[in-house]
């Protein structure tokens, strides 16, 4: 069972700044849950979901939400904004989904091993991607994809294409898209190293030199 987080949440009747300020000042965050079944303004205790966020850490996660009603539903979160200068959470966005269809989220990167590439060949790693956007039902919502890097060899990549193979999980999008590349470091040492502006496509060094030498004359 991948990890699901709990959080209670109540209603909430006003909206705007006046109504917004004074649940922060009561201890709530406003926030919103929205889906296919239309937009819900709530609040949540702010106590209870930075205990939530600890749990989580950087994994993806379902929250199963109890209402006021006494009913409860399944949801990510989505986004949620803080304070510039308190760093306190001041709004929370809550997509609510259904068990038996499949989401689209986005899943933190996990590399493992120490590329060959690195290690025996003087190459540097690149991380192009730390996330992955999946496809899936609920159930099968993974917490990380890992990536074993082990086998990585300078001026190769792994490609969206190449992550793990998951029960019930695809990755959308463009399957050639880099995840992590090993470039060679010496190239780009040498590159930056250059003195001066390339020659003209074509030119030898000594034509390139030849203006300057007819100016000293």
């Amino acid at each position: 069972m991948k990890k699901q987080l709990k959080l209670t949440v109540k209603n909430r009747d006003g909206i705007g700044r006046g109504p917004a300020r004074r649940l922060r000042k009561s201890g709530l965050i406003p926030g919103i849950i929205y889906g296919n079944s239309g937009n819900k303004s709530i609040s949540v205790d702010s106590v209870e979901f930075r205990t939530l966020m600890r749990a989580k850490g950087t994994a993806a996660a379902l929250v199963e939400l109890s209402l006021e009603d006494g009913s409860k539903t399944l949801s990510l979160i989505k986004d949620f904004q803080r304070d510039p200068i308190s760093l306190a959470i001041v709004h929370l966005d809550l997509l609510s989904v259904d068990a038996n269809t499949e989401m689209s989220a986005h899943v933190p990167i996990h590399f493992t091993g120490d590329p060959v590439g690195v290690r025996m060949e003087n190459g540097a790693l690149d991380i192009m991607l730390h996330e992955i956007p999946v496809r899936c039902l609920p159930k099968n919502l993974p917490e990380f994809i890992t990536v074993d890097i082990s086998e990585l060899h300078v001026n190769a990549a792994i490609h969206v294409a190449n992550l793990p193979k998951l029960e019930g999980v695809t990755y959308p999008g463009d399957q050639t898209r880099a995840v992590v590349v090993c470039t060679a470091q010496e190239e780009e040492k040498a590159a930056e190293t250059t003195p001066g502006a390339a020659p003209a496509a074509g030119a030898t060094p000594a034509a390139a030199a030849a203006p300057a030498a007819d100016a000293k004359k």
